[in-house]
């Protein structure tokens, strides 16, 4: 703080004794303290650095001055041994910030320079001739880090905003904002100093936050999620730093990233990727607070495991700066030029020479018109999907939910005014910064609020007691007519005695019992997508002329007129009424129908509207366990895990006797208790078999079944499965599990979690009942390579894809066709690209066929391709697509082909 930079001798540092000189300058152009300083990448020609004066100067040093000339400044600069020491002058003085400037950095091969600081602005200047480029000016509060991608393609800047903003450099655009992991931080920091991953797959940020505990953040590339954290400090983080070479701990390894955390406990942190705890631990370095971390990598470390291949430089606000030294038996061999250079061109990065200066490598030239076309309509498709901050929507993964419910906003301090001095210069007055709380993610409004309890059914209309518990297969249901339990927050209901059982031969050989629900005094429902609600009364008197009584009412308007439905005219309070003659067990309805089952297994179809019965009682083999419509489908799941589902507008089938003993089976084994019984047991003659019994785990237990937009049932789990019935292929498919895909960027976690996709919220949910039943024991996978987090999120996106395809939700469809796009481009995988295409494109030489009547093309379905995605023609999914993979130019004889390919067919 006393407004000097100062230059030291690490080589004299480390190696003692030596009469070579420990400082090697100071210098003292600037009149404020200095924030930061950062040499050029490579041979180190310049050195940027900031201060509270608002002012960048750029150093270079001055090799026209001789020992002679430089011996007359010995004195001064601290040497009186009389050694040469190093003049440098300040060549550029970049003026243009309004407050303290708190960050500089380099892009890679010097193209660019940047600073940022407390006038909540960011500017990019042009590394060789210094002019300004760009002023960036989206965040709201003080700019206090940033660091360039090492592609180049990027630049990231962190602000008191709690968010970490992504610059495009091509355009100085916003990419995207990443808020998540920085609105639970409550911590006040110096600076927030990011940094990228060597390799590009990361950018690092300070002071997040996990709950109440402070950590370091990884960001991953292109989806922008930050499911990784380091964690370990008992302060805020205060800067991170990537060492700038990766390293192979073993010769026949993967390369790892290596990244140093410093936090306002003032102890260091230096972590591996490739493990889940931190390699070095350094407590109570400083007496004060860290404020800036840097890495050197000596240019020819000598062969041997004692050898030292890196140096980690801090800094603190004590005045003292301290140096760690590792050794290659520590950290392993830093990887080369040609392989830094191989781990950076997938992102489209520059190549590294022996001296360390990059040369960005060029884009290759668009070779067609059709290139140019395809590349012009993704820019211009991107500049109408911007945010009002200008991001992204389609590249960010976590999305928030539009229609969730309004949170109450915590107050904001107004932003400091900068006054100015006596002297002239400008200062901003410190104000108290009170604690500020995190905010949570809304719940959003489509996700299934599913509660570790085994319970099922429409929980947003079922007022009765949550009643569907999973079995362990082998047991069977106890009759003695005792009240079930209410679920915990359910209304209290009256019991209104035993209910008559349906004993069929079946129920006594079943492999599945799933508990039905009591009689109670009053069940109400309100309709999916209407205004009108569904009540039904179950009388306690024996000698009553109706066992039960339906209505379906409307609810009143706040001005006092009935609400009506389904633009029907005025009707009465009570607009209809049925009485039956056994007690309803199970109810639903939707905007088109009403259905009831009895306690006697029948079950009741009346029009939503009129009250109309659509047709004689269905008797089914089993109780009723639990009841949904939606539409004009309706779904029954009885006593013995056998699954309906019915189109009432057609009076047919969908689903047909569907059992969900294969889901419980597939369920994780588990091994009998000592003293079990494990035989298999054949129920009607009693006769032990010599196999072993497999069974599902008592935990296991069905969380939620509903019903998809094509009538498909999904159904979900408490161990994190998520399960559709495919109507084609007549067999259940997983979409959902939560031991799946774990290194993927898109992995869906439990919720809080945020997302406008079924899919997503579905897998949420079902991962939310997982971890609350887990007992502590999940295991968090070790941090993956590039290489295999790469392909196992190819995989995850793919799966997606099918998995949305299954639901039948176009929206699903589109979205993640948009994902494996972008992640295809990415990684510029042809074999994947030429295999999707053609599947998307089909057969293109159909007479007749062309994209609006694709989907009945006769000849398609001989040919055996599927012209659709859910309801999306396959070839709309191509035209939307293909400029996306056109980002990729290596890819341009691909996309330019089936580009031409697919006019053709659509102008015929």
């Amino acid at each position: 703080m006393d407004n000097k930079i100062r230059l030291w001798n690490t080589s004299a540092i480390l190696q003692h004794p030596t009469k070579e000189p420990h400082l090697l300058s100071t210098l003292t152009s600037h009149n404020g303290a200095v924030m930061c300083a950062r040499f050029s990448q490579g041979s180190g020609q310049y050195l940027a650095s900031g201060a509270d004066d608002m002012i960048v100067l750029v150093w270079e040093r001055d090799t026209s001055v001789t020992e002679e000339g430089m011996a007359g400044n010995l004195e001064a600069l601290g040497n009186s041994d009389g050694a040469p020491t190093e003049i440098w002058r300040p060549v550029r003085r970049l003026t243009g910030h309004e407050s303290d400037v708190c960050d500089v950095t380099w892009a890679p091969g010097n193209r660019y320079l940047a600073s940022c600081g407390l006038d909540n602005t960011v500017l990019v200047w042009d590394g060789r001739t210094f002019e300004r480029v760009a002023r960036l000016t989206a965040h709201t509060q003080f700019v206090k880090g940033l660091a360039f991608d090492p592609a180049g393609r990027f630049l990231a800047t962190q602000s008191d905003d709690k968010t970490l903003r992504i610059w495009r450099t091509n355009d100085w655009q916003l990419q995207t904002t990443v808020e998540r992991p920085f609105q639970e931080s409550i911590f006040s920091t110096y600076f927030r100093r990011p940094s990228w991953a060597p390799d590009g797959a990361y950018v690092a940020a300070a002071n997040a936050a996990n709950g109440r505990v402070p950590v370091a953040a990884l960001v991953a590339r292109a989806s922008w999620t930050t499911d990784l954290s380091l964690v370990g400090h008992h302060a805020a983080v205060e800067a991170v730093r990537f060492c700038p070479r990766a390293f192979r701990p073993q010769s026949d390894e993967e390369p790892t990233s290596i990244c140093a955390v410093g936090a306002q406990d003032r102890s260091i942190t230096v972590w591996l990727t490739s493990q889940a705890v931190p390699l070095v631990v350094a407590p109570n370095l400083f007496s004060a607070n860290l404020l800036d971390l840097a890495w050197h990598i000596p240019a020819n470390p000598p062969a041997g495991p004692d050898a030292t291949v890196a140096w980690l430089a801090a800094c603190s606000h004590d005045g003292t700066v301290a140096l760690l030294e590792f050794e290659r038996c520590e950290l392993g061999t830093p990887v080369s030029n040609e392989q830094h250079n191989a781990m950076l061109a997938k992102y489209g990065g520059g190549t590294v020479d022996e001296d360390g200066d990059m040369t960005m490598r060029p884009q290759p030239i668009a070779e067609t018109v059709t290139q140019l076309r395809l590349e012009d309509q993704q820019q211009q498709k991107e500049q109408t999907v911007l945010s009002a901050d200008g991001a992204l929507l389609e590249t960010q993964h976590s999305a928030s939910a539009a229609s969730a419910p309004p949170t109450e906003m915590p107050s904001v301090q107004a932003m400091p005014t900068p006054v100015r001095t006596a002297g002239g210069r400008k200062r901003v007055a410190p104000l108290f910064v009170r604690p500020l709380g995190g905010m949570g993610n809304a719940t959003p409004d489509r996700a299934p609020q599913a509660t570790p309890s085994s319970a099922v059914g429409p929980r947003h209309t079922l007022e009765a007691p949550e009643w569907i518990t999973a079995q362990v297969l082998g047991t069977r249901q106890p009759h003695d007519g005792t009240p079930g339990e209410s679920s915990e927050g359910a209304p209290s209901v009256q019991w209104l005695g035993p209910q008559t059982l349906v004993h069929a031969q079946s129920i006594s050989a079943a492999r599945v019992h799933l508990s039905v629900p009591t009689i109670v005094a009053r069940l109400a429902c309100s309709g999916q997508g209407v205004t009108a609600s569904l009540i039904a009364y179950n009388n306690s008197d024996t000698n009553a002329s109706h066992a039960s009584r339906l209505e379906c009412s409307i609810p009143q308007n706040p001005n006092g007129s009935p609400a009506l439905p389904l633009g029907s005219t005025a009707r009465q309070h009570n607009y209809w009424t049925k009485y039956l003659g056994r007690p309803i067990t199970a109810l639903s309805g939707s905007n088109q129908l009403a259905a009831a089952s009895l306690d006697d297994g029948t079950l009741h179809w009346f029009d939503a509207e009129s009250g109309a019965r659509l047709a004689p009682p269905l008797t089914t083999e089993a109780q009723t366990a639990h009841l949904s419509c939606r539409d004009s489908f309706c779904l029954l799941l009885d006593a013995v895990g056998q699954l309906w589902v019915w189109d009432t507008s057609v009076l047919s089938a969908i689903v047909e006797k569907v059992s969900i003993a294969p889901l419980l089976y597939s369920a994780e084994l588990v091994a009998p208790e000592d003293g079990e019984d494990s035989r298999v047991k054949d129920a009607p003659n009693n006769h032990s078999l010599a196999a072993p019994c497999p069974r599902h785990s008592p935990e296991t237990a069905l969380t939620a079944v509903e019903i998809g937009k094509a009538g498909a049932p999904i159904l979900s789990f408490s161990d994190g499965r998520v399960f559709v019935y495919h109507l084609g292929l007549r067999i259940w498919l997983r979409i959902g599990d939560t031991k799946s895909y774990r290194g993927s960027e898109f992995y869906v976690h439990a919720t809080p979690f945020s997302s406008s996709s079924r899919l997503e919220q579905l897998q949420a949910s079902a991962a939310t009942i997982n971890q609350n039943n887990s007992r502590g024991d999940t295991v968090l996978p070790q941090l993956l390579s590039v290489t295999e987090r790469s392909s196992v999120t190819l995989d995850h996106l793919e799966h997606q894809l099918a998995a949305a395809d299954a639901l039948g939700d176009v929206e699903d469809v589109l979205r993640f066709a948009d994902l494996l796009a972008r992640r295809l481009a990415m990684t510029g995988n042809r074999l994947r690209v030429a295999h999707w295409l053609a599947d998307l494109l089909g057969p293109p030489l159909i007479e007749g066929t062309c994209l609006s009547d694709a989907a009945d093309s006769k000849s398609n379905i001989v040919s055996g391709w599927r012209p659709q995605l859910a309801t999306e023609p396959k070839r709309l999914i191509l035209r939307r697509v293909l400029p996306l993979l056109a980002a990729n130019r290596h890819l341009q004889p691909l996309v330019t082909e089936y580009s031409d390919v697919l006019e053709a067919l659509l102008s015929s």
